[in-house]
């Protein structure tokens, strides 16, 4: 069935929360193996429709990701193939997918899409994003820090993915996924600056317990449909409630990521700080800056 909201739409790019958080349900505990309250709990956020995640840097995503297919598809004929490499839900496709609608529908049929995650819940999301949306997509359950496979790109997209990768590991999976670029692709990096300071950690626990306060008074309200007992939802969202603090691959300064993107086989051809406004009202307010950053192969 097609989605009734169009990849174009610059408010829903094409999601269906609602509809996410009902699958995810399904979904999760049957594929997940330990991470069935973390990809819950990122639905659950989202379908309340408070700011996550991909929600802190779409439209410059956008603009790069866009000029970048735009040109490479300007460049030569035949198919675009876009990897994203690592998932938590639908975000990131959509994003990707987005961008490349505003160039048109010849554009979007010449691009293929191909998800990958360590977990199959986000692959098995992913895939119904796109029957939705008719594209065309590929999906591989695959361990960023030893693929045992590669998946040639011309443009690969990684969104807060390295902060799951533990940091000695880091310069060589950057390495491996920069190898799967062709020549002239480019990688699209984008991840969070997280300080670690006890004001900044006490800040995200506050907002994430305040979503958690959000989806359960919806759920009640029935402004957010829950297939079976709400209370085990809450459960799984109370348990994840601390579960980024212990992330092995966050980055405490932009200096740092730009010093481990710089230090890599390919040059970095664009790095922009973002800064996010968070919180507010009777919640904490802070400051969270992002890196958006792109690396291009030779050729």
């Amino acid at each position: 069935m097609a989605s009734t909201n169009h990849l174009s739409d610059p408010v829903t790019f094409g999601e269906d929360l609602a509809g996410n958080l009902q699958r995810v349900l399904e979904i999760a505990p049957e594929h997940c193996r330990d991470c069935a309250d973390y990809h819950i709990r990122c639905v659950a956020h989202r379908a309340t429709g408070e700011r996550f995640g991909i929600d802190f840097d779409r439209p410059e995503l956008v603009a790069v990701l866009g000029d970048l297919a735009g040109r490479r598809l300007a460049e030569r004929p035949g198919r675009l193939d876009i990897v994203i490499a690592g998932s938590a839900d639908t975000g990131v496709l959509a994003t990707v997918a987005h961008a490349v609608s505003l160039l048109g529908e010849a554009a979007l049929a010449r691009c293929r899409f191909t998800v990958l995650d360590l977990c199959p819940t986000p692959l098995l999301l992913c895939r119904h994003f796109a029957a939705e949306h008719g594209l065309d997509f590929a999906s591989a359950a695959v361990d960023l820090t030893a693929p045992g496979e590669r998946f040639p790109a011309d443009i690969l997209v990684m969104h807060s993915v390295f902060r799951f990768i533990d940091s000695r590991l880091q310069p060589a999976v950057l390495k491996e996924l920069g190898s799967w670029l062709k020549p002239g692709g480019a990688m699209v990096f984008s991840n969070r600056i997280k300080t670690r300071t006890s004001e900044e950690t006490k800040a995200d626990i506050a907002k994430r317990g305040a979503a958690n306060a959000l989806f359960g008074a919806m759920a009640e309200r029935g402004e957010i449909k829950v297939a079976g007992d709400p209370g085990a939802v809450m459960k799984r969202l109370e348990r994840a409630l601390y579960d980024d603090e212990s992330r092995v691959g966050e980055f405490r300064t932009a200096d740092e990521l730009k010093s481990l993107l710089a230090g890599g086989p390919l040059p970095l051809t664009h790095f922009d700080e973002i800064v996010c406004e968070i919180g507010g009202g009777d919640r904490p307010r802070y400051r969270r800056k992002r890196v958006l950053a792109v690396l291009t192969a030779p050729g």
